[in-house]
């Protein structure tokens, strides 16, 4: 397939190239429809065929407009179903689709979780809550379990990527941060996959939107700046989740990230209470990086949810903004491609690692096991995830 032509210069302009007669769509519409696919979004990359339908059926893009866009979005940082919003957003009406898309997105976990968020806290104390808390742990280290045996089957096939999964495990539980693995994993990948050729793709050429990129740059550094002197704790939360957004890749990517980050080296929480959040962040609908905002409200309230959520996504999105225009050429650049394929193969050894020190410090009893095994089977036959959630706490309250 010949690579179509891409642009050599960023371009001055918020708009993006139209596509023949594609329809137009208002940023109203664009959020709309993200918003109602964010409140539907259970089963995180299950859900995907559903955003694919609500894009093409307004004929927003071609199929092979999504495919082209989804391999961008596998291939840099970030929850995977958020980028995808953004980058429909992008190609339809530039900057400010782009976050039309990507709020509408995150909207309803956002609120979910905070909500949540609080009625824990709230309720932490009581008995019930205990109970239900234990239920819903188990059925999260069936998740993890099975997270696990899909990053597996996706990008550990293979001696050598079976090697770097095991080395990657191995290497979290020894103490070594998720990011330097990850950095150690692309700079290796160039050479362990070096008799790796990908075909190369052809992308639509979409100009970077500068102006408001730069605007949002100056809006984020200036948050910064004003939280190091007025907030330690917020400039020290968002610094925390930009760097766990930057090694997050497939959504449940973020998980490893977050734990070194908040149990690990900041002590924000204890490993079951980080638990408790993540199990949490099960019920909620949309991108389960969002379990940020619990991690958030523990340490700073309602303004922390909101830190923690803003900034869990915003290097990714910048990240975004800037590769789609010169998508085609990263795409069909091997070493960049071979970088990649070593990075994807950390993440279920990481995932891994995680879950065996959550398991750790977990009390066990038969009657856990046996709901984290159900758990992680019943997901695996493709019951929705809300289902599984809801009997985890019911049957928690029941036995526990």
């Amino acid at each position: 397939m010949s690579q179509a032509p891409v642009s050599q210069a960023p371009v001055d302009d918020d708009r993006p190239e139209q596509a023949g007669n594609r329809p137009q769509a208002t940023l109203n519409e664009i959020f709309r429809c993200f918003l109602r696919v964010g409140a539907t979004a259970y089963g995180g990359p299950a859900m995907m065929p559903l955003m694919r339908e609500h894009i093409l059926k307004r004929g927003w893009l071609s199929d092979e407009d999504f495919k082209l866009g989804l391999a961008v979005c596998q291939a840099i940082p970030g929850g995977t179903l958020m980028q995808m919003a953004a980058y429909t957003g992008l190609r339809l009406r530039g900057l400010p689709g782009a976050l039309a898309g990507f709020v509408g997105f995150a909207l309803p976990a956002l609120a979910l979780i905070t909500a949540l968020s609080a009625i824990y806290h709230a309720a932490r104390g009581l008995t019930v809550t205990a109970s239900a808390m234990q239920g819903l742990n188990a059925v999260v280290l069936g998740i993890i379990a099975l997270a696990v045996y899909d990053f597996w089957l996706k990008y550990a096939r293979g001696p050598r990527r079976v090697g770097l999964t095991i080395l990657a495990c191995g290497l979290f539980l020894y103490g070594v941060g998720p990011a330097w693995i990850i950095l150690g994993a692309a700079l290796a990948g160039p050479v362990v996959f070096r008799d790796e050729t990908a075909p190369p793709v052809s992308f639509a050429n979409t100009p970077v939107p500068v102006r408001g990129v730069l605007v949002l740059a100056a809006l984020a550094s200036a948050w910064l700046a004003a939280t190091s002197f007025l907030a330690p704790l917020l400039f020290d939360l968002s610094l925390s989740m930009a760097k766990a957004d930057l090694i997050a890749f497939g959504g449940y990517g973020v998980f490893p990230a977050l734990y070194h980050e908040t149990v690990d080296l900041h002590r924000w929480m204890s490993s079951e209470t980080f638990m408790d959040g993540m199990a949490l962040a099960q019920v909620t609908p949309g991108p389960f990086m969002l379990g940020s905002c619990f991690v958030g409200y523990h340490i700073a309230g309602l303004l922390g949810a909101v830190t923690a959520g803003a900034w869990i996504f915003t290097p990714s999105f910048f990240i975004l903004m800037l590769t789609v225009p010169s998508a085609g050429k990263l795409l069909a650049w091997q070493p960049f491609r071979r970088a990649l394929a070593g990075v994807l193969s950390t993440l279920g050894g990481l995932i891994l690692a995680v879950g065996i020190q959550l398991a750790r410090g977990m009390d066990w009893s038969a009657l856990k096991a046996v709901l984290c095994v159900a758990a992680g089977l019943a997901l695996w036959r493709k019951v929705d995830p809300i289902w599984v959630v809801l009997a985890g706490v019911a049957l928690g309250v029941w036995l526990f």
